[in-house]
């Protein structure tokens, strides 16, 4: 036995007893082939997993980046306030004038009076109300919005809203509210009065 372990690890270390063949090279490459596993392709939805949580970051301080050089811009008046030529155009006073002269276009007695009123008790004092919205809508017509506050009187800390048709200067609706916002007082223009207005322009 010890002979032949002797005869074999001699041929073993003889390089000449060892032939290699194609037939042995074939052989290796098919077991390397074989055994190598091939790379795994990254999928859609690997890649996107990994990417997305990067691009979200970046858009989100993109959005940041822009909506604070907008808030700057608007606030040290690079960019153009919306409606800022309405509102520059039309003062308080100019609406208080247009208001009180629209009680002239008005045939009723009772109506050109409260017209009158509502201009001299509320709106003769420009440091009370402002203008609030040059293009508001009331009941599906363009009107004028103004609001303010009322400091003497009955009605004294009490609130008040009136809608002014822009072309004529009426004033639509005019409604006193308390802290609680129930309504106190309302005016409303009776629908044939502004249509008789509208005859007469």
């Amino acid at each position: 036995m010890e002979k032949y372990f002797k005869n074999l690890r001699t041929r073993l270390l003889d390089t000449k007893a060892v032939t290699f063949t194609h037939s042995h090279k074939d052989n290796v490459w098919k077991t390397v082939k074989r055994d190598t596993r091939p790379k795994k392709k990254s999928s859609f939805g690997t890649v996107l997993h990994r990417k997305v949580p990067a691009l979200l970051t970046y858009l989100t301080l993109l959005l940041m980046l822009v909506g604070t050089g907008l808030f700057v811009a608007s606030e040290i008046a690079i960019l153009p306030e919306k409606n800022s030529a309405s509102v520059h155009s039309l003062t308080e006073e100019d609406l208080y004038n247009d208001i009180l002269h629209s009680a002239s276009l008005i045939n009723n007695v009772d109506d050109e009076e409260k017209i009158r009123s509502i201009a001299l008790s509320y709106l003769a004092n420009y440091d009370n109300w402002k203008i609030s919205n040059p293009e508001a809508i009331y009941k599906e017509q363009p009107a004028i919005l103004a609001q303010g506050i009322i400091t003497e009187g009955y009605f004294e800390k009490m609130t008040f809203s009136i809608w002014i048709e822009p072309a004529t200067g009426l004033p639509l609706n005019f409604v006193i509210r308390n802290q609680q916002s129930s309504v106190l007082e309302e005016f409303t223009l009776p629908g044939e009065a502004l249509a008789q207005v509208e005859l007469q322009k």
